[in-house]
């Protein structure tokens, strides 16, 4: 479905067709068929015939992607869905994933999937790829290896982590496949873009279901606001500002009422000193929350300090992605945390409380392991990113 919607947004049949050719599917057809799911139009995918030979390892399938005449970028993007099946299944099974034998890996349907969508994004010239929340139904249908629950173990172990968003759908029936989800885990960043919309493409099932039309859409457009400074730019996370003031509060007891807010759920927490009324010296505590945690927090404070009242202001966020990273530093294994905007890692710093353990470890001032681990993760991540091509198009 998700190739069936790439086509209909425009997406060349032919050079998916080239593409497959490429990796040696014999005999493979490819046909397309307008159709209406629950009285909505899409394009139907029909893939009859296609043979490969192999022995579904991981090794021989990448072996193979790698002597394929296709695109630098179409390759490597196939490779790493494939290598996140293979993943995915080697941990739910306790097997490492290149001594895995998969039959997924050598099913034409597979690679029809995941190196047709990748050929389709090339074709459009897709750089950046967004999901909207997945549907995930309940119970479990029959495959191969028996009953098996829903949504599927392997969908479910390539989604984990990934921040998608899986909201409850009508039970007994597979909405997100493996292969899906394995294309969307690896590829997509699951949020819903400001974009200009230019095409949208309708993907059909083969099931007709009256609840629920069995399509998948496909956005294709560009960056919102004309240019790519303004990609992303939104004050999309809503939040909450928290004040109180503090004026017959010792030091100690503002710290610990600061951490009681950060384990309560606040975002952020900080204190500003002030001159209160009769010019005592004070504090005025803020703390930052999600929107709808506000009133729980503002209850902690005036339960546990002395404070009379906490005033509230709207404030929205732009927010930069952030993911935690493990690296293996000149000095020793660390965390770093990985700054990304608009696409790219902008920015790698080292989780503080390892860097103190190194310089323990190490005998070493903590300023010079902080100087050392910092220059070494943004020489191995940022400089990485900033040599990729900037975003032209987002699906």
């Amino acid at each position: 479905m998700l190739l069936a919607a790439l086509l209909d947004a425009g997406a060349s049949l032919g050079a998916v067709r080239s593409a497959l050719a490429a990796c040696d599917l014999v005999e493979l057809s490819l046909q397309t068929e307008e159709v209406t799911r629950s009285g909505l139009r899409g394009l139907h995918l029909r893939v009859d015939g296609g043979s490969r030979s192999g022995e579904g390892d991981l090794a021989g399938r990448l072996a193979a992607l790698a002597d394929a005449p296709l695109p630098a970028r179409v390759r490597d993007r196939a490779a790493a869905v494939l290598g996140s099946i293979a993943a995915a299944e080697g941990r739910l099974h306790g097997v490492p994933a290149g001594a895995l034998h998969l039959d997924e890996l050598d099913s034409t349907d597979t690679i029809v999937d995941v190196v047709g969508v990748c050929a389709a994004l090339e074709d459009l010239d897709v750089d950046s790829i967004w999901c909207s929340p997945l549907p995930a139904g309940s119970g479990s249908l029959a495959g191969d290896r028996g009953r098996l629950p829903l949504p599927a173990p392997a969908t479910l172990e390539l989604l984990a982590g990934t921040e998608a968003l899986l909201l409850p759908a009508p039970g007994q029936v597979e909405h997100v496949t493996p292969t899906a989800a394995a294309l969307l885990a690896t590829l997509a960043r699951f949020e819903v873009p400001a974009m200009r919309l230019h095409a949208v493409g309708c993907g059909a099932g083969t099931r007709d279901d009256p609840r629920r039309p069995n399509l998948v859409r496909a956005w294709l457009g560009d960056p919102a606001g004309g240019g790519e400074n303004d990609a992303g730019a939104r004050f999309d996370d809503d939040c909450v500002e928290l004040r109180t003031n503090l004026d017959d509060v010792s030091p100690a007891v503002v710290a610990a009422l600061a951490g009681r807010c950060l384990e309560a759920g606040a975002l952020d927490v900080w204190v500003v000193a002030a001159t209160m009324k009769k010019g005592r010296p004070g504090h005025v505590l803020h703390a930052l929350v999600p929107r709808g945690g506000d009133a729980a927090l503002a209850a902690l404070l005036l339960e546990e300090s002395p404070t009379l009242g906490v005033r509230r202001t709207e404030a929205a966020r732009m927010v930069a992605a952030r993911e935690v990273l493990d690296f293996d530093s000149p000095l020793g294994p660390v965390r770093v945390k990985c700054k990304r905007w608009r696409g790219r890692l902008v920015d790698a710093r080292p989780e503080l409380d390892d860097c103190g353990r190194l310089a323990t470890a190490t005998g070493r001032p903590l300023h010079e392991v902080v100087d050392t681990v910092t220059a070494a993760a943004r020489a191995a991540f940022v400089e990485a990113s900033a040599a990729q091509p900037a975003t032209a198009r987002e699906i």
